[in-house]
């Protein structure tokens, strides 16, 4: 089994912030980086066009400020962005923490793939954090109109509804089970720009959210409100051959990634003395070393999928192929 993780303690902290056009990003930057106040910052602002925009707008610091104006990182994902990653590595003794702030229209999975599959950038920089504002006035809309929305969703650790104050309290409890359901897998949180929950933000770290997969046998066909999107969760409490299943998904993502946004799951596998992580990002599979089981812990394997029209019944199937005693017989 590889391995794409580092445990190196001089791993620099990353940040994305994505969100749909007008959701807040760049309200919410300046909000944290006056909240982080002696937090050195690097920040690159992704943007599209010949002349940055946002980058106009973002509080003036000493911090070091990186913007890329010839292309969108998501999409273009060329030699420009790692130069930029390289030049700032080499910088390090400059700044603390690293904050990617993406355009509206971007996918943060093409942003992030660098940080989690790359080795070399792995060992300098820790992706610790993605999270998506959602606009809580028009983000139903937006589903209905766009597939970048549902992907910034689906991919994001943190989902913040945005300009809380601007919709009736029913109505947001209604959008937080909305999201839960598109993405499971996400911590959901509300503010406004009088009141962000940036020491919930700061605290968070990506590992909290290995250990709280939904661990119920859950399939969430239809959706609430944005039938298109649904979440496929699985449990099992039998052993697994993590190569096998590496093998079977690496094919099955290879043909059906369009559909599938994200695929995050912890594995029991007899020949590893840690959890196994896997994960995809786009047509990638990674897979890792995630923390050691704890003494009576039970040994469960648990699976989620996130993305357009997903029926439960092949992937069960797929699934239960790389069970070891099923492979046995």
């Amino acid at each position: 089994m590889s391995s794409t993780e580092t445990n190196l303690t001089h791993q620099k902290p990353v940040t994305l912030l994505t969100g749909f056009l007008g959701a807040g990003k760049t309200t919410l930057l300046n909000e944290y980086l006056g909240y982080r106040k002696g937090v050195r910052f690097a920040i690159i602002e992704n943007e599209i066009g010949e002349q940055g925009i946002d980058g106009e707008l973002v509080m003036q610091t000493e911090d070091t400020f990186v913007e890329m104006n010839n292309g969108c990182i998501c999409c273009t994902l060329n030699d420009n962005f790692n130069e930029i990653l390289k030049g700032l590595n080499e910088r390090r003794e400059l700044w603390d923490e690293l904050i990617i702030e993406a355009t509206g229209i971007a996918d943060p999975a093409g942003i992030a793939l660098p940080f989690m599959a790359d080795p070399a950038i792995a060992r300098s920089f820790k992706l610790e954090r993605i999270v998506c504002l959602v606009d809580s006035s028009i983000i139903e809309d937006q589903l209905e109109d766009t597939e970048e929305a549902a992907k910034q969703i689906t991919f994001s650790d943190i989902l913040l509804l945005n300009k809380a104050d601007q919709v009736q309290p029913r109505y947001l409890d209604s959008l937080e089970q909305m999201l839960a359901e598109i993405n499971p897998m996400a911590y959901i949180m509300k503010g406004h720009e009088n009141h962000y929950p940036l020491n919930e933000i700061a605290a968070f770290t990506r590992e909290q959210s290995e250990e709280e997969l939904p661990s119920h046998h859950h399939h969430n066909e239809h959706g609430h409100h944005h039938s298109d999107i649904n979440a496929l969760s699985f449990t099992f409490t039998e052993p697994f051959d993590v190569n096998a299943l590496a093998e079977r998904l690496n094919f099955f993502l290879l043909f059906s990634s369009k559909d599938v946004y994200r695929a995050k799951g912890i594995f029991y596998d007899p020949g590893e003395e840690q959890k196994v992580i896997v994960q995809s990002v786009r047509t990638s599979l990674l897979v890792s070393q995630g923390v050691a089981w704890k003494e009576g812990e039970e040994k469960t394997s648990r699976i989620v999928f996130i993305g357009k029209n997903l029926t439960p019944k092949g992937y069960e199937k797929m699934l239960r192929q790389c069970i070891r005693s099923e492979i046995t017989n």
